[in-house]
């Protein structure tokens, strides 16, 4: 016996008795939907694995009187498959569980009187991508559903197995790629302000030194100058007088020197204090860069009054088709803190594609993540703004960055023009 063999066994003891009886075995003509155990068993695998929840599997089968607490998803999965085959309690539960879970799909096949009516439904909703388990439980077991079309749905299954696979690797190797990314930009943006707090420390510490300087020439020079006076005043003879006059005229010179000093040294303060702006204007640029390339949104400006705000849109209506979903927000706060009004539209993904001439037709301009629609909603798109004259921008990477460049580049564009492209 094999091992598969001994685990359906050990898990599902009551095995042998499941077996259909003659008068259940499918009868050519079936006018009624068709049962779990009545479909080919080519097509149990597929519909599992897309119709029937792992946890719902560890759920029926319990219940059906099964041990599944020892085996893997995978074993499981393999086991229910292979009970797909015969009517037992298992396969009678799951059938009630997906009939009930798929109810609405299998009234959209009811109207359906042929294989060619069930195949365009199934068509049609592989097209669109909504609720495709239930198409396809509600598509085998109609009725009409004959083998060519059985066939037909099996092949459309499969390669969007691959495809959703293949999706969902390139989707996981950019997300490690972004986290990646985020902890050096971090690492980084900590140890610019490190190094920006010990520079200001060691800003302030040489302003301190140097206004004590500053204010300890201040205090020699009323000295001198006070002991100046008193030579001058205490000058009583004729041969001490050019002594005096010599040693007051070095008294002049030194105080002048000093006095150059404290200009020199005032100078120097205020070249300090400007480069300590300039320090904390790039520290705030800094900031502001690290926010935008971690897809936060436009950081608020913490330079002052003469922070550059960006070309301002003054309450113009920016269509943004497309993008990624995570990033939605962050650019409504790009055109919001511009002075805009935002409107989005994901490019035919889930909304309907009728609703975009609409979304065109309210908005000032338009900004097109290309890389994030359909062909169609492309084309739809750019006759459309051709049509009503909306300038277009199309941006190639979905990223923050690139769409407040082209918030910029449609502060310059004229009415329809749609030649700008951002490409990273």
């Amino acid at each position: 016996m094999s091992t598969l063999a001994q685990m359906i066994g050990s898990a599902f003891p009551g095995g042998p008795s499941c077996l259909c009886s003659p008068d259940e075995v499918p009868v050519v003509g079936l006018r009624r939907r068709r049962k779990l155990w009545e479909l080919p068993h080519a097509y149990h695998c597929a519909l599992i694995g897309t119709c029937l929840p792992v946890a719902e599997m560890r759920r029926l089968a319990p219940q059906s009187g099964f041990d599944v607490s020892n085996m893997s998803d995978y074993s499981l999965h393999t086991v229910v498959v292979g009970y797909c085959e015969n009517r037992c309690a298992l396969t009678e539960a799951i059938q009630r569980f997906l009939d009930k879970r798929h109810a609405r799909a299998v009234a959209r096949f009811a109207p359906a009187t042929d294989a060619a009516g069930i195949s365009a439904v199934w068509h049609e909703s592989l097209a669109r991508g909504e609720d495709i388990p239930g198409a396809l439980w509600a598509a085998w077991t109609h009725a009409a559903t004959d083998e060519d079309v059985g066939r037909d749905i099996h092949g459309g299954i499969h390669m969007l197995s691959h495809q959703a696979g293949a999706t969902a690797r390139a989707d996981l190797r950019q997300l490690e790629q972004h986290r990646a990314d985020a902890i050096r930009l971090r690492a980084e943006t900590d140890a610019l302000r490190r190094d920006m707090s010990a520079a200001r420390q060691a800003h302030d510490q040489a302003v301190a030194a140097l206004r004590r300087d500053l204010a300890a020439a201040e205090q020699r020079a009323a000295q001198y100058r006070g002991r100046e006076r008193e030579l001058a005043a205490g000058a009583r003879s004729l041969q001490q007088q050019a002594g005096l006059q010599q040693r007051a005229a070095a008294l002049a010179a030194r105080v002048d020197l000093l006095e150059r000093r404290n200009a020199t040294d005032a100078q120097r303060i205020v070249h300090l204090e400007g480069e300590l702006h300039e320090t904390r204007a790039e520290l705030a640029a800094a900031e502001e860069a690290l926010v935008t390339a971690l897809g936060g949104g436009t950081a608020t400006p913490v330079c002052g009054r003469d922070c550059p705000p960006g070309p301002a849109l003054e309450g113009r209506c920016v269509l943004c088709v497309g993008g990624r979903s995570g990033l939605v927000e962050g650019y409504r706060k790009l055109v919001e803190h511009r002075g805009g009004r935002f409107l989005h539209h994901d490019g035919g993904q889930e909304e309907s594609l009728h609703r975009i001439d609409a979304a065109i037709a309210s908005a000032d301009a338009v900004v097109c993540q290309s890389a994030c629609v359909s062909h169609g909603a492309y084309w739809r798109l750019k006759e459309a703004c051709k049509k009503l004259g909306k300038p277009c921008v199309f941006v190639q990477s979905p990223g923050v960055g690139s769409f407040a460049r082209s918030l910029s580049a449609l502060a310059d564009a004229a009415p329809g023009e749609q030649v700008v492209r951002i490409s990273v």
